[in-house]
């Protein structure tokens, strides 16, 4: 059985020499096959998943390096098919390790949820990608619905404990969209990954709407938010925080360069420093204007 692998997971685990920026602190692995959807906005039919490469290794010679200690969690990429499920449980089954693994999946029912934490998966995570159904209806086609993504979202939740939702920034939604989904999920303790949209290799969104959903996300909770015909004017948060523009989503999962090229850092893959702590929230004020409030 072959499974694609990232090309910094690939390198970390010595599968091949490729030169690399930023170690990835998650083991990232594409449980191969065809999708038979077809959202308008995702490459993994030619081999890509936003910026990423997956070259396809044995699975056997993979699980062999897969040790404790080599990173600090497992994360299983898949595609929308009848096979995924079942390839899902024979590659958790068949990994040697107490590293925990989360896997990014389609919504199933959630008996098949619980044969997947049976079989030793951690947590789960949906690619729901849109932030609203509008933009949903427009991009995602042959995958389950809006309120089944949703639903699914809920119950994993319910079965692991812990779920994680992926929104991603710059398919056409407005900033009040984006930011009225981040409540709703985070209302429900479902923890948010953000992305942007990366198309042909070029990262869509501007940087300066990014690092302001980026604080939106990270004080969706105790932000207060102002717009002007959907789009976010002013954000009042009780303090900075460099966290903010880290990569986010489930622990220690840090995609190295996903949606960016590291000239242009979008997510952080590591803990920034001073001087890229005050450039990220100089990029975001250009954006909306920004108040610290008691």
């Amino acid at each position: 059985m072959k499974i694609g692998v990232s090309i910094a997971t690939a390198s970390l685990l010595k599968l091949k020499n490729y030169s690399i920026d930023a170690l990835p602190t998650t083991l990232y692995f594409l449980i191969s096959g065809r999708c038979k959807g077809a959202c308008g906005y995702c490459y993994v039919r030619h081999g890509y998943l936003a910026r990423i490469r997956w070259p396809e290794f044995d699975f056997d010679e993979v699980k062999k390096r897969i040790k404790d200690g080599v990173a600090k969690r497992i994360c299983m990429q898949t595609v929308y098919n009848e096979k995924t499920f079942e390839l899902l449980k024979k590659i958790l089954n068949g990994i040697d390790a107490s590293i925990p693994i989360s896997a990014s999946i389609n919504p199933m029912d959630i008996e098949k949820l619980r044969e997947l934490k049976d079989a030793g998966l951690e947590r789960a995570g949906f690619g729901l990608d849109a932030c609203s159904k509008r933009i949903f209806n427009k991009w995602k086609k042959n995958v389950p619905s809006w309120d089944e993504y949703i639903n699914a979202l809920k119950n994993a939740k319910k079965i692991f404990g812990e779920a994680t939702a992926h929104l991603i920034i710059g398919l056409g939604e407005n900033d009040e969209e984006a930011i009225k989904i981040m409540k709703m999920l985070s209302s429900h303790k479902i923890k948010i990954a953000l992305f942007a949209y990366t198309k042909n290799n070029i990262t869509i969104p501007s940087l300066s709407r990014y690092r302001a959903m980026q604080i939106a996300r990270y004080f969706i909770e105790k932000g207060k938010f102002s717009f002007e015909d959907g789009k976010l004017k002013e954000i009042e948060i009780p303090y900075h925080a460099a966290k903010a523009f880290e990569t986010s989503g489930c622990p220690y999962c840090n995609r190295p360069f996903y949606n960016e090229r590291v000239t242009k850092i979008y997510n952080y893959p590591y803990k920034l420093n001073e001087n890229e702590f005050k450039n990220a929230l100089k990029e975001a004020e250009k954006y909306a204007r920004i108040y610290i409030v008691d």
